[in-house]
């Protein structure tokens, strides 16, 4: 039955396979047209709605005078400078581990020179002090990765060069740590003495307590060297203070309005920013406070309250640097939790939040946002 439709069938001059073949071709022609038409305006579709999400973007950001594509350009290039400063951090790590693995090494030659040789005494000295006294200081010195050295002592061949060597590759490296590890003290924020605080050089700044007796001594002599000066200009010598002025108020918190918008492009969008507030009591004082914004206005830090301007804005600059050399943590209380940035007898004091996750997530955007310069008043 099958032969006889084929020989029935017919398209114009062609009959039977031929004509058949012919229909195939044109039925999958029609499909492939069919099919890419389809994809074409699914396409268009795609497209269309492409625009118009661009439109809107664009809309949104003109108030800030730019465009939604200069926006990711400028979340692209932040990208890339967090990516390198973080591939510098993980050089330097790298760079610490292998230091600490030829500290490794270096510890086991005391044990190797201990089952050397009695006839060897006299030259065992020398290798065990520099490396038990000066730890630190082989943990630069690239070359004391040769010390499988104390095995070749046991051959009584060539003992005294190899041990020359170590005595002498120490003496060069020891101004070169000390150096790195030298940091200037800024004076710029002292003010004198005060009762209960005293002030650390190193951070710029005052902290509640006493000082270490080597703190001290610099102290004294820095309040000498002003006395001096104070009398050579016939002034007043400085004096101990009762009260720090610029300690932070034991009130509470101030109520944090929000950040007023600014004309033109806000680059805070980007790199976050500080507001810093003031309040008028009812007893006439001020009362000054400043809080860190994220990019979308989160609050991420808000400080206790000054009672000047100029006070506020070097506690700024403490905060700033205790959030790089402090240490974070995370508390709980009344099933809140929070995070506390420690610097010394200083702590800084995050707001509560509903789970662990939440503080340490704070946490990480208080480290990415607080360097940044945007300091505003309103």
């Amino acid at each position: 039955m099958g032969s006889g439709i084929l020989e029935n069938l017919r398209l114009g001059a062609l009959d039977g396979i031929a004509a058949l073949i012919v229909i195939l071709v044109v039925v999958i022609s029609a499909v492939a047209i069919i099919a890419v038409a389809i994809v074409n305006c699914i396409k268009a579709a795609k497209e269309h709605k492409d625009a118009l999400e661009d439109k809107a973007e664009d809309e949104f950001f003109a108030e800030y005078g730019v465009t939604g594509e200069e926006m990711r350009l400028n979340r692209q290039l932040s990208e890339k400078r967090a990516k390198l400063l973080s591939n510098k951090r993980i050089r330097e790590e790298l760079l610490d581990e292998e230091h600490l693995i030829i500290v490794h090494d270096t510890v086991e030659v005391p044990v190797e020179a201990e089952s050397s040789p009695v006839n060897e005494q006299p030259s065992q000295p020398v290798s065990e002090e520099p490396v038990r006294q000066e730890p630190p200081v082989e943990e630069r010195n690239e070359k004391t990765v040769e010390e499988p050295a104390p095995a070749v002592v046991a051959e009584e061949t060539a003992p005294e060069p190899v041990k020359e060597e170590k005595a002498e590759e120490p003496k060069p490296v020891k101004p070169e740590k000390s150096a790195l590890k030298k940091k200037p003290d800024d004076w710029s924020k002292y003010d004198g003495e005060y009762e209960g605080v005293y002030y650390d050089p190193e951070d710029a700044c005052y902290y509640e307590g006493t000082p270490s007796p080597a703190l001290a001594k610099k102290l004294a002599a820095k309040k000498a060297e002003l006395d001096a000066e104070a009398k050579k200009n016939r002034k007043e010598v400085i004096v101990k203070k009762i009260t720090p002025p610029f300690l932070a108020l034991k009130t509470p918190k101030n109520k944090r309005n929000e950040p007023a918008k600014v004309d033109g492009f806000d680059e805070s969008i980007i790199y976050g920013k500080y507001i810093v507030e003031h309040v008028s009591k009812e007893d006439g004082s001020e009362e000054y406070f400043y809080t860190l914004y994220s990019p979308s206005n989160k609050i991420l830090y808000q400080s206790s309250n000054y009672s000047a301007l100029e006070y506020v804005q070097r506690a700024i600059t403490r905060f700033q640097t205790h959030v790089l050399v402090g240490s974070f943590l995370v508390e709980v209380e009344d099933s809140k939790f929070f995070f506390e940035l420690r610097r010394k007898s200083y702590v800084h004091k995050g707001d509560p939040q509903n789970s662990f996750e939440e503080a340490n997530a704070l946490i990480s955007e208080v480290k990415k946002y607080a360097q940044t310069d945007i300091i505003r008043e309103q």
